[in-house]
């Protein structure tokens, strides 16, 4: 198949590109212009203008729109780049995979439309993020349903991907602090949230599943793990040798459980790597500047 990737860069960009190359289909990798993209072969835009379509190729058969905005956490400093990338982008790539004769859009969303949570997590509940994230994250899938008359439309949900290479997300930094020796802070509880932490292959194998099946639908994509916050940090003070140092606080605190029964209907045999298992090859793989006794 003839696949165009945006995101290349990003952590599941990286990951999921060489696969894709591996598994003989031809990519094209968007990128900004002077950035380097070491498989596939760049197409330059910045996301935000026009697409030259000169510059794309003529015809494609899926779209993959892994890109996201990396300026997030600051509203509303960051809420015009937030929407130029999440919304702006999504509508420019849907516009021009109609015109390429796409057959498949699979649209990386987030557990972050499911804001404030609570509750299982369900892909049909009424959803109205307060927060600017997740409302321009909804907005991106609101703008591509329309389009599912004119190709498959798989709209992925992820919640809390980690695995090797990452950087300055939750389990980052959970491990930097527990090598560091600082206090990890427990929201409500003595077990602070529980999430479902979801590893990069896992993550990857899905996003292929929705290509090869030309997957209609929304769905939850995590691990059927929950941990909670205490339970990650103790796995990670386990492999590391260390004891994590806990806080409590005051802080509102809310389950982020999804509800997968869709995912498994589609995935019915398949094995997401457990935690631990994960845990130790992003330990062993750095870029922590920590090293484990069997990481090799």
């Amino acid at each position: 198949m003839r696949i165009l990737l945006t995101g290349c860069t990003g952590f599941i960009g990286s990951a999921l590109g060489p696969r894709l190359v591996a598994e003989g289909h031809e990519l094209f990798c968007v990128g900004r212009p002077g950035s380097s993209i070491p498989f596939g072969t760049k197409v330059d835009w910045n996301g935000t203008t026009s697409i030259e379509v000169s510059n794309f190729p003529e015809t494609i058969d899926a779209v993959v729109h892994a890109a996201q905005s990396r300026r997030y956490r600051n509203f509303p400093a960051d809420s015009h780049e937030m929407f130029g990338v999440n919304v702006g982008m999504t509508m420019g790539l849907l516009n021009w995979a109609a015109q390429a004769g796409a057959k498949h859009f699979c649209l990386l969303s987030s557990g972050a439309v499911y804001e404030p949570f609570g509750g299982m997590l369900r892909e049909d509940d009424c959803l109205a993020p307060p927060g600017f994230l997740g409302a321009s994250k909804l907005a991106s899938e609101i703008v591509a349903k329309p389009f599912s008359s004119i190709f498959s439309l798989s709209i992925l949900r992820l919640f809390f991907p980690y695995g090797p290479s990452q950087h300055d997300r939750l389990i980052p930094d959970l491990i930097r602090r527990v090598h560091d020796g600082r206090a990890i802070q427990l929201a409500g509880s003595a077990e602070g949230i529980r999430i479902a932490p979801t590893f990069i292959d896992d993550i990857v194998e899905v996003i292929l599943a929705s290509i090869a099946s030309s997957w209609t639908d929304t769905l939850n994509v995590a691990a059927p793990e929950m941990l909670s916050i205490r339970q990650i940090s103790n796995a990670i003070g386990q492999q590391l040798g260390l004891e994590p140092k806990f806080e409590m606080t005051n802080a509102r605190s809310v389950d982020i459980v999804p509800d997968l029964s869709r995912l498994a209907s589609r995935l019915k045999s398949r094995r997401f790597v457990p935690f631990n298992e994960g845990l130790q090859k992003m330990i062993s793989s750095g870029p922590f500047g920590i090293a484990i006794p069997w990481a090799g």
